[in-house]
């Protein structure tokens, strides 16, 4: 379903004046062309990676995670954005909600699971560090250049943290993925005598989900790498074909891009499924990230369903129409919760039993229908992408899906999409702010610009 955008309905017949561009698109991304590089390399490895990748070099990834799984309590995954989302939005969709709570027996003999890195919070370091006291841990940290500031302090912390526990030897716990040969995690690496995995440099951080580095982290919570990969593999070959509505990337980015054009700004990506949502924030760096630039592209704004009905649903229903919505649908739940009689029926709910939704999941499904229906009546057009099951297949066949389709967003929209200079501004300011050497002259700048804001007191 998709339409209504600003009383215009989207049909088959306004797409294909556009059809040609995007197959064009996918000729050049697939031949390497285009607008794709990052300091003077092709950023497109991820599109070969599910070819060149083997089993066995899979099952030995998973074999060094078991390892050092059996010898550990917690286990702490350090790093941000794509070194950080792609390895939570995978462990929180495939495996418990309460993963960390189960007993370890629940939990396939494999340690607790936390993140760090990915803020400056003190009071989250604080608290996870409080969590983490008593417990033998170990660490995975992922940085390219080792230089991010959110990534290098908490690193630096949990070193202190394992030294203050008597550990004098860091080499069976600590395991660092950073660049091939240089940056300051590869000295530390070199110095320490630490086991590495390599970023590779033609994949970004956000295109990264099927590197080592991810996969290791990923390989902990106890997940099938190689179903992970062959659910990638079989989206690359999918989605290989130049033919437009035979290649459902193509399909997606057209769309998305057809709804750019008609002033659209948002995109609200709502799901059914508490297991899903993790995906959507995934996808909220993925496509900003790729597709902000030059004021161009769409926002993505993560829902989960029938949640944020009752926090947002009034302005997706009636506020301003700059909005698409697409929905992520779990076809298959992992459980079935069934409704109770009630003899009484003091709360007037038996109508459910006898109506044919005589379970919470059939509920929460026709609740969505509704849904759907009630946005595209309210003028939000809407289209739906469907995962069958939680498992490692099909969750790495979306994560294909999505990349290849913004990818091709990037050629219809006209700038590079696997890079992110909008992005250096605030690191620049941030270290100046913090006194880094060779700074000074931006420090001036900013406290120039900081005399020359208005301030409104009320």
């Amino acid at each position: 379903m998709f339409g209504r955008l600003d009383g215009w309905d989207l049909s088959k017949e306004d797409l294909t004046p556009h059809i040609p561009r995007v197959e064009e698109a996918h000729r050049r991304l697939l031949s390497g062309q285009g607008d794709i590089m990052d300091g003077g390399i092709p950023m497109i490895g991820w599109l070969k990676l599910p070819l060149e990748l083997e089993e066995p070099h899979l099952l030995s990834i998973m074999e060094s995670a078991k390892e050092l799984s059996g010898s550990v309590d917690a286990f702490v995954s350090i790093g941000i954005g794509g070194s950080y989302l792609g390895i939570e939005s995978t462990i929180a969709s495939l495996t418990s909600r309460y993963y960390n709570q189960l007993p370890r027996e629940r939990r396939n003999n494999r340690p607790e699971i936390y993140f760090l890195g990915n803020n400056l919070d003190p009071d989250y370091i604080s608290d996870t560090l409080d969590i983490l006291r008593g417990k033998k841990v170990a660490v995975h940290v992922i940085s390219k250049s080792g230089t991010t500031l959110e990534t290098a302090v908490a690193f630096r912390i949990m070193r202190k943290f394992l030294l203050d526990t008597k550990i004098v030897d860091l080499r069976p716990l600590v395991v660092v993925s950073t660049d091939r040969t240089k940056g300051k995690l590869r000295a530390m690496a070199r110095e320490l005598g630490l086991k590495t995995y390599e970023i590779p440099e033609d994949i970004g951080g956000r295109f990264s989900v099927l590197t080592d580095p991810l996969l290791f982290s990923i390989a902990m919570a106890g997940i099938d790498l190689v179903q992970f990969w062959q659910g990638f593999k079989k989206m690359a070959e999918l989605t290989s074909g130049h033919t437009f509505w035979e290649n459902m990337a193509m399909v997606h980015c057209l769309m998305r891009y057809m709804a750019f054009l008609k002033g659209k700004a948002i995109e609200v990506v709502g799901t059914n499924s508490t297991y899903l949502y993790p995906l959507i924030r995934w996808m909220e760096q993925l496509f900003p990230e790729s597709e902000g630039h030059k004021g161009k592209g769409l926002w993505v704004s993560p829902s989960l369903y029938t949640e944020k009905l009752h926090a947002n649903g009034q302005m997706v229903q009636e506020g301003v129409r700059n909005l698409i919505e697409t929905f992520l649908i779990l076809e298959e739940y992992e459980t079935r919760v069934d409704i109770p009689f009630d003899e009484q029926n003091l709360d007037g709910l038996n109508f459910l039993l006898t109506g044919g939704t005589q379970e919470v999941g059939g509920i929460n499904n026709k609740a969505l229908e509704g849904v759907a229906l009630a946005h595209y009546e309210g003028g939000v057009p809407n289209m739906t992408i469907r995962i069958p099951k939680r498992t490692p297949y099909w969750i790495g066949q979306f994560y294909f899906l999505m990349e290849k389709s913004v990818a091709l967003s990037g050629y219809l929209l006209g700038h590079n999409p696997f890079i992110q200079p909008g992005v250096e501004a605030y690191k620049k300011n941030m270290y100046a702010l913090l006194g880094k050497p060779g700074t000074e002259d931006r420090i001036q700048s900013l406290h120039r610009l900081k005399s020359s804001i208005e301030k409104i007191i009320v």
